[in-house]
């Protein structure tokens, strides 16, 4: 009896032991519906957009919110936002309303969140200006 009680408990212990928790990655969710912008388009120069993110956490509580833009395929992103999540805040809304160059070419609009642990997950939207 004890040595079957023995095995039972090892079995367990090895199963909670081996067993780690899984992590998981914040989302990021851009609005749609009236009035917002949320797949690739084709505007005409000059024009005001409007993106709206939703962020949830995941394993880790969220920590910073950003957008970036590049232009005509430059590889170098200009950061355009920067909002730190306050501490324990698990989701994260904003619009965010910009207006495209008044010149003719592309944008690559990137809007991105990380955890405290620093899982990244990013969202993009290219924009010809023409």
């Amino acid at each position: 009896m004890k040595r079957a009680l023995f095995a039972v408990l090892l079995v367990g212990l090895t199963i909670s032991v081996s067993c780690k928790k899984e992590s998981k990655d914040p989302t990021l969710t851009l609005k749609t519906g009236a009035g917002y912008t949320s797949t690739d388009v084709n505007v005409a120069p000059g024009s005001t957009i409007k993106v709206g993110v939703i962020c949830d956490a995941g394993t880790d509580p969220l920590h910073i919110s950003y957008s970036e833009v590049a232009y005509d395929g430059a590889n170098v992103d200009s950061l355009v936002v920067r909002y730190e999540i306050p501490e324990g805040q698990n989701r994260y809304e904003a619009d965010y309303i910009f207006t495209v160059r008044n010149r003719v070419g592309t944008e690559r609009w990137t809007f991105n969140v990380n955890d405290k642990d620093g899982r990244l997950v990013e969202k993009e939207i290219r924009i010809v200006v023409q």
